[in-house]
């Protein structure tokens, strides 16, 4: 039997300040299959370049889209 995914959702707006701080907790989870995705509402800070990496290196999955507030 296989293991089921956890999918953890981030969610973030000009969040430059936190955002590490999130996707490291996330990523130090003791579950295996685990999957992060980090939902970007539009930052207008350094939000993007700060996870770019994580996402460049498959860790994250990423995901960008124009702001729509907090029911978006």
């Amino acid at each position: 039997m296989s293991q089921l995914v956890v999918s953890i959702i981030i969610p973030a707006w000009n969040a430059e300040r936190y955002v590490k701080d999130a996707v490291y907790s996330a990523l130090s989870q003791t579950y295996p299959n685990v999957e992060i995705i980090v939902v970007d509402d539009g930052s207008t800070d350094n939000t993007r370049e700060l996870l770019q990496p994580y996402a460049d290196e498959k860790k994250i999955v990423y995901v960008y889209q124009k702001n729509k507030g907090l029911a978006g």
